[in-house]
């Protein structure tokens, strides 16, 4: 369970990291900023939402369960 736990973290950490920010976030750096206003960089961002999404979830769950095991 402590590895899911670190890896969902740590994916969680990464794919907060690549979301475009204000000024166009590591995602730019992939080949965002070049395709400004075409529909496939709402494509990448919504993609990176639902992974991040995920990961969080993963988190969240892998955290609770540690709580039970080690209380």
């Amino acid at each position: 369970m402590l590895p899911l736990f670190f890896l969902s973290g740590l994916s969680m950490t990464v794919f907060v990291l690549l979301h475009s920010g204000r000024g166009g976030g590591l995602s730019s750096a992939f080949g965002g900023s070049s395709l400004g206003g075409l529909s496939g960089t709402q494509v990448v961002q919504k993609n990176l939402d639902r992974i991040t999404i995920s990961s969080a979830v993963v988190f969240v769950v892998t955290t609770i369960v540690l709580i039970y095991i080690y209380k």
